[in-house]
């Protein structure tokens, strides 16, 4: 899968799993400390807003919907087109945080967030959360060049600090735990 389509695997699989959820699942914590479920999507809808609008280079987000998953496909739908815009994989861009890079740099990130937020609430809820293997492997890579610097990693950073995950743990394990999340988390 190319980087467009893995970006749009893991606004997918979001989805899917949030169609699950029944009204009880949306007050139980996630593995992102002090988020509920309804945190963590709340946050996935702002958060693909703000790739949004770097990726259209405005500093205007477009009014989300009340309606949370409404407003996480609405979201998902606007970014997937900005991202496939011709010549926007190598033209500059600018995500607060994480400087200025190609396009393709936001798609990245865009994707890694989307597909452990996927981990996250899976979690949460007691669905599998086991990512596919093509997924992983191609978040694992791209996070791996993730800088420990603290408006990366760290307290109020985009990821947390790396937990120690050993070697041969399966591939989703060890992507979240490069992303400072506990693989064996319980609420």
């Amino acid at each position: 899968m190319d980087l467009l389509d893995l970006n749009r695997a893991a606004l997918d699989l979001n989805a899917t799993l949030y169609r699950k959820l029944e009204p009880h699942h949306f007050d139980l914590p996630t593995p992102c400390a002090g988020w509920t479920v309804r945190d963590l999507l709340r946050h996935q809808v702002d958060s693909t807003l703000k790739f949004d609008a770097a990726a259209r280079e405005t500093d205007k987000a477009p009014q989300a919907s009340d309606d949370l998953l409404e407003a996480y496909l609405a979201a998902g739908d606007r970014v997937t087109e900005a991202f496939r815009a011709a010549g926007f994989l190598d033209r500059p861009s600018v995500f607060p945080g994480f400087g200025p890079q190609p396009g393709r740099g936001l798609v990245a990130g865009h994707f890694v967030d989307n597909l452990v937020h996927a981990w996250d609430l899976a979690k949460a809820v007691g669905f599998d959360p086991t990512l596919d293997e093509g997924m992983a492997s191609a978040a694992f890579k791209m996070a791996s060049r993730y800088p420990s610097t603290p408006d990366v990693r760290g307290p109020g950073a985009a990821f947390g600090l790396p937990v120690d995950v050993p070697e041969d743990a399966p591939l989703t394990d060890r992507l979240v735990g490069l992303l400072g999340r506990e693989p064996d988390w319980r609420a």
